[in-house]
């Protein structure tokens, strides 16, 4: 008896011990997950946007996937230095990318802005130290894992800034669901983070922007309003059609900064002086290789066909690739719900810009070239993180209603059943498009349902698809690698 009780005594002691271990590491995983949110978040989506089947670069995003280099080991802006020289020459002559490493004053330039390359230069240049540690040579192939890499963190980056930003306006968890449907029901996963189009720093630049006047509205600082000033100038030279996006963030200084707008010009001209001071050098003119894009752009009817279609279309419209989308527009009307007045202004304001930037899009000639070598609408991908706001306010609205009828149900059911369907097409984009042999197309099949590239791309990827693999942090070999031969052997079979 005296064992038995004794035994009792120390299980029950025993039992006391764990559950006030359980009860004490419940408490610190919720303050870890508290505390270090941003840093997890980050690494969560990055490693999530470095899972591919594929890596892929479009002759459009290799300029800014080998300039660091030149930067590096060059010490040159020029292309054709011996570091390069040696690795990548066959290719930028090569006739399907010859078109974007023009000749200017005999040395090789790249046709588009260098803003991106020159801001992931630290990152190549983290990468490339790896590399001389250990004794990796540095090929062509891992050139385009450093680009495939820099990309992911410059969409995990934006989707951090997203989620900074609706933490500001709406609860936690809205943010968070928010900065989920940003991060994998949009082009940020299957354009921005799979190669280095310059719409991912679009994007990472934008809602910077929007981030720091929510801060400022909270605070004010003139540091704030230089940040602003220095990414605004980043931005125009980054892609200078999209900025008519910066028109908001122009009022917003006027109208709470007038008096110290000095600040705002003098951050513009730390970020842009430089890349202007480049395109008059090299091009003789202020937007550089892009001044030969300005003859493509024409006024006519045709342009309200390209602005429905950029929007609508089987193969070409923003809410086809992301239905979710749609609820952006209702977000809009219910955006007097936000109680600050000032940033309810400002997205406000954004309504009209977005407007006039696909208008923008639509009087350019090569509208329906958008998805060469990109999955879906990247022209209009810049402004939506915008449209991520809108749909924050949706979330906010319809999820923490106290309405509990009939109608609001069927509103959540629609909204979760477009943000499922929407994740599916995006991850279409990022594993399977890469297997489409059709990545281009004409304006005359824009509307196509016969040839959509999402079915295409599904129908295409899923017979030929032969492994998912996670990327790790370059020269690093991947950190895993699903191999898919069955799947491709019964996809392949007869019947």
């Amino acid at each position: 008896m005296g064992r038995t009780r004794h035994k009792e005594r120390s299980y029950a002691v025993k039992s006391g011990k764990r559950a006030k271990e359980e009860q004490g590491f419940q408490p610190q995983l919720k303050k870890i997950l508290v505390h270090y949110d941003i840093i997890i978040l980050f690494f969560f989506i990055f490693f999530c946007y470095n899972t591919v089947s594929v890596v892929t670069m479009s002759g459009d995003t290799i300029p800014a996937a080998v300039l660091p280099l030149a930067l590096i080991n060059d010490h040159s802006v020029f292309l054709d230095g011996p570091y390069l020289h040696g690795l990548v020459l066959d290719n930028i002559h090569s006739p399907d990318v010859e078109y974007a490493f023009p000749e200017i004053n005999g040395h090789t330039v790249s046709f588009f802005p260098i803003v991106t390359p020159i801001l992931i230069t630290p990152l190549y240049a983290f990468f490339s130290f790896l590399c001389w540690i250990l004794n990796v040579p540095v090929t062509l192939a891992l050139v385009g894992t450093f680009a495939k890499t820099s990309a992911s963190c410059i969409a995990a980056a934006s989707c951090v800034l997203v989620y900074l930003t609706a933490k500001e306006l709406f609860s936690k968890k809205t943010a968070l669901i928010t900065t989920g449907v940003y991060a994998f029901a949009t082009s940020a996963w299957s354009v921005s983070s799979q190669a280095l189009w310059q719409h991912g720093t679009v994007q990472l630049l934008l809602i910077l922007l929007i981030y720091c006047i929510v801060r400022d509205n909270r605070h004010h600082s003139p540091w704030t309003i230089v940040v602003m000033g220095i990414a605004s100038g980043l931005f125009l030279f980054n892609r200078p059609p999209d900025a008519l996006l910066l028109i908001p963030v122009i009022i917003y200084i006027v109208n709470e900064w007038r008096s110290r707008a000095v600040y705002y010009a003098a951050g513009c001209g730390i970020g842009g002086l430089p890349f202007l001071i480049y395109n008059i050098l090299i091009f003789g003119n202020v937007f550089g290789g892009y001044i030969k894009n300005t003859e493509l752009f024409h006024f006519g009817p045709d342009a309200i066909f390209a602005f429905i279609s950029s929007l609508v279309a089987p193969n070409t419209g923003l809410l086809v690739f992301s239905p979710v989308l749609v609820f952006a527009i209702y977000g809009y009307f219910r955006l007097d719900s936000l109680k600050k007045p000032v940033i309810r202004n400002l997205l406000y304001l954004f309504g009209p810009a977005i407007i006039l930037d696909i208008v923008v899009y639509s009087l350019f000639g090569l509208w329906s070239s958008v998805t060469s070598f990109a999955f879906g609408q990247r022209f209009l991908s810049g402004f939506i993180p915008v449209l991520a706001l809108y749909l924050g306010v949706v979330i906010e609205d319809i999820f923490n209603s106290e309405r509990k009828d009939t109608a609001i149900h069927i509103v959540q059911a629609c909204f979760i059943l477009l943000v499922l369907i929407s994740v599916f097409i995006q991850s279409i984009g990022v594993f399977l498009y890469p297997y489409n042999p059709v990545k281009s197309i004409d304006s005359s099949q824009v509307w196509d349902v016969d040839q959509m590239i999402i079915v295409n791309s599904y129908n295409y990827g899923i017979r030929n698809i032969t492994s998912i693999s996670m990327v790790n942090i370059p020269p690093f070999p991947q950190l895993f690698r699903i191999p898919i031969h069955s799947q491709l052997q019964l996809s392949s079979s007869p019947g």
